[in-house]
């Protein structure tokens, strides 16, 4: 026979109330309130240590017992863990493992977030039929487009230079290139002013602003192209893809459920697209404009007239890549895979 001292709580009132146990083989026992207890050792469930804190007794019916010492319980109940539970115990409570635990804790969730998660979204987004993708930026788009919670505006360009413009660049695709699917779609720039952003779905967001700050169409053109890219290597939804699951991370390790409320476009605005995906992209540009016999120098002027104007607000477009003149260095210096078509011939008087 062993006797303790422990705090009872009865699982309805947060009172606690002193009580003597009196535990052997058979069971435990205890009178609270005037009331005697008595459970069988197989029907109670020691906590694990934790710390410095009390020992906790779980009783049925939703009972518990909190005690400093419970020793003697423990060797009348033999755990088959307890062995695992002893030395978690000691590791706990050992300065130099709990910081080894915390170190590789963090490299872990480091490496995660840098390989595993995009790694895991690009399977996923191989993965997902076209339909189911094209619903998700339809979704993404209206909400983007939302008159109170949205970022774009109705598009004021002329329906002749939407229409020009939207033209050109099928025409391209149609004849000389291969295009993914896509559409192209026209908006006022808002808060994000001079842009162009791929969606998930294939769908191609220019705003009024950026095609004022062009000089000609094919500047228009050339970055769409970049644009086109994105959509050809599905990267809007291996990017929303990423921002989810890093959420989904967050909130495992910290509980934080709320984390998961950011809208679509809020990830698809603040995540920058990493810096080897703005590279593919731009490698699709450059090699459809040459095919295309647009001058792909047209790429890089109009970037730097966007990052000369943007300020503060840097376009998605940029904004990956602090080095911009080594960026369009081999759009200055790449020639054209085309014929250019000739010119009309003179007569010779």
């Amino acid at each position: 026979m062993i006797n303790f001292q422990a705090d009872y709580f009865d699982g309805i009132s947060a009172r606690a109330v002193k009580v003597d146990i009196e535990a052997d083989s058979d069971g435990l026992a205890f009178i609270a309130q005037g009331v005697r207890h008595l459970f069988q050792l197989v029907d109670i469930q020691v906590q694990p240590k934790l710390g410095r804190a009390r020992r906790v007794i779980e009783l049925p019916g939703g009972g518990r017992l909190e005690a400093e010492d419970i020793a003697l319980l423990e060797a009348l109940k033999p755990d088959k863990k307890a062995f695992f539970w002893h030395w978690l115990h000691r590791l706990e409570n050992h300065l130099g493992w709990a910081l080894l635990a915390l170190i590789l804790t963090i490299l872990t969730g480091w490496a995660s977030v840098r390989f595993g998660i995009p790694a895991l979204a690009e399977q996923i987004a191989h993965a997902m039929p076209p339909a189911m993708e094209r619903q998700l930026g339809e979704q993404v788009l209206a909400i983007m487009d939302h008159e109170q919670l949205g970022y774009f505006k109705p598009s004021l360009l002329e329906p002749a230079r939407q229409t020009a413009l939207s033209a050109r660049l099928k025409t391209l695709c149609e004849q000389q290139l291969d295009c993914p699917a896509y559409n192209l779609e026209f908006r006022g720039g808002g808060h994000i002013g001079a842009n162009a952003l791929a969606l998930p779905g294939g769908y191609v967001v220019v705003t009024d602003e950026l095609v004022a700050l062009a000089t000609t169409d094919q500047e228009v053109i050339a970055i769409l192209m970049h644009e086109l890219g994105h959509v050809k290597l599905r990267h809007a939804l291996r990017q929303t893809l990423q921002g989810a699951l890093s959420g989904l991370l967050l909130a495992a390790v910290t509980g934080d459920v709320d984390s998961l409320a950011s809208g679509l476009p809020a990830v698809l605005l603040q995540l920058r697209y990493s810096r080897q995906m703005e590279t593919e992209a731009d490698s699709y540009a450059l090699a459809s404009l040459r095919r295309a016999c647009v001058p792909p120098h047209l790429f890089a002027d109009l970037l730097s007239r966007l990052e000369q104007e943007a300020g503060a607000l840097i376009p998605e477009i940029v904004s990956s890549h602090p080095d911009n003149q080594a960026r369009v260095q081999p759009f200055l210096e790449a020639k054209l895979d085309c014929l250019p078509a000739p010119s009309p011939a003179h007569s010779v008087p």
